[in-house]
């Protein structure tokens, strides 16, 4: 199975999405955020966050480095989202000058009559495709209109995408704040009245306080305080809800592996991407949100299921997809009163020859983009049944036939492989800025 190799080389562009502050970063961030907060606008007297389903898709922001000049991969990728998202949606794309004619000349094939609103960076900022991370949009609805702030944790491991939220401030009518509370976009959903927030980021804000906790929590209880600067944060009207597993996953599962192949030394990477109580480090990569059930009124959530992608493709389950921890945080929604629908989430893997070096990934479906409102519903899936990995039409079609068997119209997007194996797909190249 030596022929799982991308044809194309990965664009600079799409960087491993998995990169995790390290402790020493963590207290840096923390201490740099109490000598520059005041410089910060004022965030949202009444904040609530942005939807990651309900409401017609009102403005949302993609990002075009100059490093995608030219790249196959990247220029298709966009064309087919822009034209393929509705026609009244606002969408503003942060780019470099470098690429913004090549940018023009794709509005101008998909979306001449709503063009997007470029937004141009300069060209020593390497920010990445992913836009989703580096901050959570939330709308004031106590101002007339209504205005959307990109609000920054304390701290963000890629100092490029670090500084989107600034220069889209300084562009358009957007605002950007920051509040001592460590977290990604990626690890957010939000339903119509809850918020998930991956488990992994309140370790993580817990462990900064630590060092800080005369200063930040004023003698409160370091979990209680974390779940009120959240909650205060994302907005009240909704409920939090930290979901992740009752005990990290074992690191020796996921530790490389050496094998041969071909007469050969190889090493199998099979930890990339995973968290320590998430089986993967961004929720959004198993979890899809997708309404209630006109029935019943429970809120439907989508979990992966590598169990479920073997059966179908008939393949023999690793056991790096760390299958339990999946079926765990599906047994966990359920409590929390959740419709659980599992979906298939493959396993699978590329290979770099010249390094010798196996990868495994998820090839997930569940990283989508969902759309419900009072006359619709809308999902845009990432599909990866194509080259190499053709034998994955199977799992494409059964999520598809999953959604549609929930009530949506369901747009399956072209190949996402080479995000997937970066860990990220179509719902981490944008960000929901506001629901109309």
């Amino acid at each position: 199975m030596s022929d799982f190799v991308n044809e194309r080389p990965t664009p600079a562009c799409i960087p491993r999405r998995d990169t995790q502050p390290t402790p020493a970063a963590l207290r840096r961030g923390i201490t740099a955020f109490g000598t520059s907060a005041g410089a910060r606008a004022a965030g949202p007297t009444d904040p609530r966050i942005v939807s990651s389903a309900h409401g017609a898709l009102g403005h949302i922001l993609l990002c075009y480095p100059s490093y995608a000049a030219g790249d196959v991969t990247l220029s298709s990728t966009y064309g087919e989202l822009l034209g393929t998202l509705p026609a009244g949606c606002r969408i503003t794309v942060l780019a470099h000058p470098s690429v913004t004619d090549d940018l023009r000349r794709i509005i101008d094939r998909q979306r001449p009559d709503n063009p997007p609103t470029i937004v141009e960076a300069p060209d020593y900022l390497l920010f990445s495709v992913w836009a989703e991370d580096a901050y959570v949009a939330v709308t004031d609805v106590g101002r007339d209109p209504e205005t959307t702030f990109l609000v920054e944790p304390f701290t963000f491991p890629r100092y490029g995408d670090g500084l989107i939220a600034d220069f889209v401030a300084e562009a358009t009518d957007v605002q950007a704040t920051q509040v001592p509370l460590y977290f990604q976009g990626g690890n957010v959903l939000v339903g119509d009245d809850f918020v998930f927030v991956g488990a992994d980021y309140l370790t993580n804000t817990l462990e900064t306080w630590q060092e800080n906790a005369p200063v930040l929590l004023g003698g409160k209880d370091p979990v209680d305080a974390a779940h009120d600067l959240f909650s205060r944060t994302f907005g009240r009207d909704r409920e939090l809800h930290f979901v992740g597993l009752s005990r990290p996953i074992s690191t020796d599962v996921l530790a490389p592996r050496q094998f041969r192949l071909n007469g050969e030394d190889w090493t199998e990477e099979v930890g990339a991407g995973a968290g320590s109580l998430q089986p993967i480090f961004h929720i959004d990569m198993f979890i899809s949100v997708a309404g209630r059930n006109p029935d019943t009124g429970r809120y439907r959530v989508l979990v992966g299921s590598p169990v479920a992608a073997a059966e179908i493709l008939g393949a023999t389950l690793a056991d790096h997809a760390l299958a339990p921890a999946f079926d765990q945080m599906a047994r966990q929604l359920d409590r929390l009163g959740f419709e659980v629908i599992r979906t298939p989430l493959p396993r699978v893997y590329v290979d770099y020859p010249d390094d010798r070096v196996r990868q495994w990934y998820f090839a997930t479906s569940n990283n989508c983009l969902v759309e419900i409102t009072n006359t619709a519903k809308r999902v845009w899936l990432p599909t990866y049944g194509h080259g190499p990995w053709r034998a994955l039409q199977a799992t494409d079609g059964a999520n598809r036939v999953i959604w549609e068997g929930l009530g949506f119209d369901v747009v399956q997007l072209g190949d996402y492989n080479v995000f997937a194996q970066n860990l990220g797909a179509v719902h981490c190249i944008k960000k929901y800025l506001l629901r109309a």
